[in-house]
């Protein structure tokens, strides 16, 4: 038996087990010990009083008989014939029936099969053939004489039983394991990039320390991801300062100068630039912030549009309106960087753009006929400064932190990133925006 994957399901299920089996148990005990016992009496006193009656009647005379026929009807339900018309039980739904018929037989020596018959109002009759004095007594006894039902029993006792322990076991396990699903969304959104929130400080002593351990951390994590943003882009500021210097520096040099030594300052400067500002930018849209109506074709038109000013081969149709609601930063951020990261790689191929919008997200492709990213490699690419041997190498430009900031955009924005190979060769750069964006 495979449990249920929550702990909540997964302890109620153990429980309803465990009171299953405890019930089948406890009837069992009662059945064999106290039931069992007491319907054998009760039919062997009725065996007995039936041979009684059977024998008293074959001795009265004719007149009287009627009287005493009248008389075991009125005080205990029996009937007695010498002719009655009767047919062999098809089914005897109780086992007291079986044990009247074993106390017949030890009465009477010979095995006794109760028959069946019913009178006008439809009510079943069951029969004993009692053989006296070479007269054949039948005496008979109404199916609600014997009025027990424990198949009714038992099946109320399962229902009203089983329900009062489910309902409360669920009560129980709910009061417990709502702090626990609680801590993990707010774990998982601590995982995410997201902030978490602080949880009721409530329940018994061990959730009461989890919640307070717990709202401790949140706190913690909310002043290093403030610190951390505030350190990133304090850094980033104060390095453009000398940057700068060394940049006029290099305009000051002498004309005379080593122009490969200069070049190659100029380029290192440039690259640092670049770092900087992918810094920067990083540490502002990772503030979640308000969201934004956006229409997705006018920002594919124009970064397209930029990417092809700077010489790339990109092909791109619009189609369809879609509107997003979303920080339209990190879209564009995320976005650029893919698409830098296709062109750089295709080696002069073209770059396909395509998007839909579906119910419930809007896709959007970037597709291009660059050597390709394996498959095992296809998450290690989204580490900073990760490069494949290959074909990311230094001389392709690019400063290694595009994916990885694409990558954490996504998960504060709650925007999935997916490469895997595009058919005849390349990579297909997916984005997909869930629809909880959807305008």
């Amino acid at each position: 038996m495979k449990l249920p994957a929550t702990l909540f399901a997964r302890t109620v299920t153990v429980i309803a087990a465990a009171s299953m089996v405890f019930f089948l148990f406890a009837l069992s005990i009662v059945g064999y010990f106290i039931l069992v016992p007491v319907g054998k009496q009760s039919a062997n006193d009725l065996a007995a009083l039936m041979i009684f009656s059977a024998k008293t009647w074959a001795k009265t005379s004719a007149v009287e008989r009627s009287k005493f026929e009248q008389d075991m009807l009125e005080k205990y339900s029996l009937n007695i014939s010498e002719n009655q018309q009767v047919e062999p039980v098809k089914f005897k739904p109780l086992p007291y029936y079986y044990f009247l018929e074993s106390s017949l037989e030890s009465y009477v020596g010979h095995a006794v099969y109760l028959k069946i018959s019913r009178d006008d109002n439809g009510e079943e009759w069951y029969w004993a053939y009692i053989p006296i004095n070479d007269r054949n007594v039948y005496v008979g006894f109404p199916g609600s004489h014997v009025n027990v039902r424990p198949p009714l029993v038992l099946i109320l006792l399962l229902i009203v039983g089983g329900l009062a322990i489910l309902v409360t076991a669920a009560a129980l396990v709910r009061h417990l394991t709502k702090p626990l699903e609680c801590l993990t969304r707010n774990a998982l959104r601590i995982g995410s990039g997201e902030q978490p929130e602080l949880i009721p400080e409530t329940g018994p002593e061990e959730m009461l320390t989890l919640a307070k351990s717990f709202n401790t951390m949140a706190v913690q994590v909310k002043e290093l991801l403030t610190n951390r943003t505030t350190l990133l882009a304090g850094i980033s500021h104060d390095l453009r300062t000398p940057l700068a210097r060394i940049q006029l520096a290099l305009e000051m040099l002498p004309k005379d100068a080593d122009p490969v030594i200069v070049d190659g300052i100029r380029g290192d400067v440039e690259q640092m630039n670049c770092l900087i500002g992918q810094f920067l930018e990083l540490s502002r849209v990772l503030e979640k912030g308000e969201k934004q109506s956006i229409e997705i074709t006018e920002i594919l038109e124009d970064l397209v549009s930029c990417g092809k000013r700077g010489g790339a081969n990109i092909h791109w149709q619009a189609h369809e309106k879609c509107h997003l609601l979303s920080n339209p930063m990190a879209v564009r951020r995320i976005i650029v960087n893919l698409l830098e990261n296709a062109v750089r790689y295709s080696e002069g191929q073209t770059v396909e753009v395509d998007y839909a919008c579906e119910k419930d997200q809007v896709t959007i492709k970037i597709l291009d006929r660059g050597p390709g990213i394996p498959a095992n490699e296809q998450e290690a690419v989204f580490r900073p400064f990760y490069r494949l041997d290959q074909s990311r190498n230094t001389e392709t430009g690019g400063t290694g932190l595009g994916l990885s900031i694409a990558l954490q955009l996504a998960k504060v924005h709650k925007i999935k990133i997916r490469l895997y190979d595009r058919t005849g060769g390349g990579t297909i750069a997916e984005i997909k925006i869930p629809n909880e964006s959807l305008a």
